[in-house]
């Protein structure tokens, strides 16, 4: 595997590189780069043993390895809430999502084994050093999540990949084949619950960023999950719940931005700092051009038509939904989450038809993300405090509840109370509470509203939707924007559509017929595929 030999292995020295801390201890950063260290004057002290760990966590999924390239934006294009800039067909599936496709699948691939040789060369070294055993503990148990967490990442976009436990020489790494997704599966899990038992459930200010035992559980529910091991999933859930530490905060909008970094709510995030390790994203690539920004991905209709009116009710038989009107009167979360064009007012300018780029940017749609805009930001836009979050507590309720509900066991109000309506109760959002019992129709109730609640954050809505075997039929259709017309029939200024729920909207990416069901998976890095021939490439692909 390509990765491996670009990592290699000598024994008369190591390089730790520790440019960036990211998902560490900030203290640590004073700390000057150490290369070329001799082997023998390694691994002899707790310090040494911190400063691999820096090293580990600098480039991987939870360190500042997740804000290179433009991943989020353009997978947004995978899911049917959003798309990315310019998109078009054949510009998604035919370059970025390719197997020559070095932003998505391959970087994916290559921080993943990057971050699993450097937790294989910690856990095999570890042992050398003299340190508290306790403390010791704790540092492998990290060790072991980042690995696992690097595992779910590939199990979760690739399917079945090379399982590599070991230190692997340069020979030996063009000779792996893919394990299957069970055995990836059961291995991250194994390690995960280990972690657990020695992760602790808080860490001081000065720990921030790095793994919580929440963490670890919160990776293993997912799998779970994605496995349909259900009530597996509702008793490793439970454990965060009972550990009565993370808690649905009452703000909404603040936890996406860095004012909101000292949450409770967070489980897992990655730590950026403004101007030293900042991120590059949040101020400026989902920003729209009126505000300044690049507006790399825009929502669909389909999402903003997904939220629910405040009394609870769709806007298809609310009679708070008037169409002249149709941002009036909506759940809270869809104006701290979208631009709404002649409604969002941000930095004293209204967002609107005119200054949304339709017409001038291909696949604009009349919306753009706010989630993680800051309104009256004025730093660097290219290098913000913005931590990026990738476990909330709120997730932990709402999969908690779908495992009870698919696991068959009774559901009562109070379990409602204790988990949905938690989350749709904080004081920023207050929707009703749900109070549905029959099975079936929650279920549509919980789905939907994972959908709203964690509406274009990293990872989620394509999760979801793969796992629950909808993904080839939700993004089979013709997407829409902003309606532009009420009179469709006469209307010349854009393609719009003529009939339907979307009648008098702008039809923008039409997918019908673009897919492969196969696409529903990443495929494996061409460069790994032509150095080891054993890489079995993914279906369609």
């Amino acid at each position: 595997m390509k990765i491996f030999n670009r990592i290699r292995i000598v024994s008369a020295g190591i390089l730790i590189s520790i440019v960036s801390l990211s998902g560490c201890q900030k203290d640590l950063l004073d700390q000057q780069p150490l290369t070329d260290l001799s082997e023998g004057a390694f691994w002899n002290s707790e310090g040494d043993a911190l400063l691999a760990l820096t090293g580990m966590y600098n480039g991987s999924s939870v360190g500042t390895g997740n804000n290179n390239g433009n991943e989020l934006l353009i997978l947004s294009s995978m899911t049917d809430d959003s798309d990315y800039k310019n998109s078009k067909v054949g510009l998604i599936y035919s370059g970025y999502v390719v197997s020559s496709d070095a932003q998505v699948a391959g970087s994916i691939w290559t921080r993943g084994y990057r971050t699993i040789f450097k937790a294989n060369y910690f856990l095999a070294n570890i042992d050398k050093v003299t340190m508290d055993a306790t403390k010791k503990a704790q540092l492998i148990a990290e060790a072991k999540f980042l690995r696992a967490y690097e595992y779910w990442q590939l199990a979760m976009f690739y399917g079945g990949v090379p399982l590599i436990k070991q230190v692997l020489t340069v020979d030996e790494s063009k000779t792996q084949v893919r394990a299957t997704l069970a055995e990836v599966s059961d291995f991250a899990k194994a390690e995960l619950t280990a972690a657990a038992k020695d992760l602790p459930a808080t860490r001081p200010a000065s720990e921030k960023g790095r793994i919580l035992k929440a963490a670890a559980l919160a990776v293993k529910g997912r799998l779970e999950l994605m496995e349909k091991k259900w009530a597996d999933a509702a008793k490793t859930y439970k454990e965060i719940i009972d550990l009565k530490v993370h808690i649905i905060d009452p703000r909404y909008k603040a936890i996406f931005e860095e004012r909101g970094e000292d949450t409770k709510e967070t489980i897992l995030s990655t730590n950026f700092i403004a101007g030293l390790f900042g991120n590059t994203k949040a101020q400026r690539n989902y920003l729209p051009d009126a505000y300044g920004g690049y507006q790399e991905t825009n929502v669909y209709e389909e999402l903003i038509s997904s939220y629910l009116m405040k009394d609870g009710l769709p806007i298809e038989t609310s009679p708070l939904y008037d169409p002249a009107k149709p941002f009036e009167n909506r759940d809270p979360r869809l104006y701290a989450t979208v631009f709404l064009p002649g409604y969002t007012v941000f930095n004293g300018k209204l967002f609107t038809r005119a200054n949304s780029a339709i017409g001038t940017l291909v696949g604009a749609t009349g919306y753009g993300w706010k989630k993680y805009a800051t309104e009256g930001y004025l730093g660097d836009m290219g290098s913000s405090g913005d931590d990026v979050i990738h476990i909330r507590y709120a997730e932990v309720l709402l999969s908690y509840l779908e495992a009870k509900l698919e696991n068959n066991e009774a559901i009562t109000q109070e379990l409602l109370d204790e988990t949905i309506n938690k989350v749709r109760g904080r004081a920023e959002v207050a929707m009703p509470a749900v109070t549905e019992l029959d099975r079936a129709k929650l279920r549509e109730i919980v789905r939907l509203e994972r959908r709203i609640e964690f509406a274009l954050e990293k990872d989620i809505r394509y999760m979801d939707i793969r796992r629950w075997g909808i993904w080839f039929t939700v993004m089979e259709q013709q997407f829409h924007g902003m309606k532009l017309t009420d009179t469709p029939e006469t209307f010349t200024g854009a393609s719009v559509e003529l009939t339907g729920k979307y009648r008098g909207h702008l039809k923008t990416i039409n997918k019908k017929g673009t897919h492969k069901p196969g696409w529903a998976l990443l495929p494996i890095p061409l460069t790994e595929t032509q150095l080891n021939p054993k890489l079995i490439q993914n279906p369609d692909h």
